[in-house]
């Protein structure tokens, strides 16, 4: 009888990882504008960095660095692989922290949705002072509330199309990154096409 394939073997073949080529996307690009932040006790740490790069008009960024108190924090943690992907959310796990609790590290990128809106996919790490320096770490989602301040550090990337595009083998918008430097909208949108028609990692469309 044959042995039925855990979540991991099914969405995974860690067979050939040895000789498998590796598939991957690199664009270069410069720094432009940096934006320095200040966000005030009640706002939401993820709802105020969306606003702040939508008013602001950044469609390609980096979080360059973040310090903040916190109120409290969600964050959210994949539980177990997906059977098959994408990821949804009852592979995840919500996890709610009541502070007061210190923000220690926060890094994450600014991109564009197919549909032209702002995306921020950010991961924190968040100390808890009681009964000693617990940390928790996780990816960043509403409900992290700022206790006496936030100092935020954006900085944008210049000529660059810097968007989510829905993968082959992951069924969700995986980040890509194409050079516009003198390419129109229609070139730019025709290059956008060409990376939705490439292979899934095991060769099939």
């Amino acid at each position: 009888m044959a042995t039925k394939k855990s979540a991991k073997e099914v969405i995974f073949d860690n067979s050939n990882w040895k000789t498998r080529k590796p598939r991957y996307d690199v664009a270069e690009a410069n720094f432009g504008r940096v934006l320095a932040v200040r966000m005030a006790p009640g706002d939401d740490l993820y709802g105020t960095t969306l606003k702040i790069v939508k008013e602001k008009g950044v469609k390609a960024g980096v979080i360059i660095s973040v310090a903040a108190s916190l109120q409290r924090a969600t964050l959210r943690n994949v539980w177990q692989f997906p059977n098959p992907w994408p990821i949804k959310d009852e592979c995840r796990i919500f996890t709610p922290i009541e502070g007061p609790l210190e923000l220690l590290q926060m890094s994450g990128n600014i991109t564009q949705t197919e549909n032209g809106e702002p995306y921020l996919h950010a991961h924190a790490t968040i100390s808890m002072g009681r009964p000693e320096a617990t940390c928790f770490g996780g990816h960043l989602v509403e409900g992290c509330i700022i206790f006496s301040t936030c100092e935020m550090v954006i900085a944008e990337i210049d000529n660059l199309a810097f968007m989510r595009i829905m993968d082959k083998q992951t069924k969700v918008g995986e980040v890509y990154g194409i050079p516009t430097g003198g390419m129109s909208n229609a070139e730019i949108k025709k290059e956008v096409a060409q990376r939705k028609e490439r292979p899934s990692a095991h060769g099939k469309k």
